[in-house]
């Protein structure tokens, strides 16, 4: 249970006959279709969504075999999970925000500058977030981000002019 990978959040009900309303927790929305099956929060059974669709950026389904809102209102709040060797595979210089978080980070010269505690999705570029004694935002742009290590844990960045003039 613990190399699951959550895809999603179930906020709300959604109607009287058992369909569900979720967040979708993955850049590619339409995902979920391609998934044979999913967990739902801690539950080890494998889970089959049917009649999905998509509205303002959430995710519509049923749950096969719940056909009825008391059925599945036990479901709010819960994550929608994917074993790990259902995520997909990423372009390169790409990775899984669950890859980067708690990563440790450091300069060109091995100075540790921190651990990423969290991360932004501006838009233009993601913004990592690192706590170092004091919190320091770093974008993550290839200018900055030298190399990224997934199993080693580790990133290495590029100090540069205005950025982290203070350590």
């Amino acid at each position: 249970m613990d190399n699951r990978i959550k895809i999603g959040q179930i906020v709300n009900t959604h109607g009287i006959k058992g369909e569900l309303k979720a967040i979708p927790l993955t850049d590619d929305i339409e995902r979920f279709e391609e998934l044979e099956y999913v967990y739902i929060g801690e539950s080890p059974a494998k889970i089959k969504l049917k009649n999905l669709r998509y509205d303002k950026g959430m995710v519509f389904f049923k749950i096969e075999g719940f056909d009825s809102i008391n059925e599945v209102e036990r479901f709010k709040k819960q994550y929608i999970l994917i074993d790990e060797n259902q995520k997909q595979q990423l372009p390169e210089d790409s990775y899984y925000l669950f890859d980067l978080m708690g990563m440790e980070v450091y300069d060109e010269k091995n100075i540790h500058i921190g651990k990423i505690t969290n991360i932004y999705q501006t838009g233009a570029n993601d913004v990592y977030e690192l706590n170092n004694n004091t919190k320091l935002l770093i974008p993550a742009i290839k200018e900055v981000v030298k190399s990224v290590d997934i199993e080693n844990h580790r990133m290495v960045i590029k100090k540069i002019e205005g950025l982290l003039d203070e350590i």
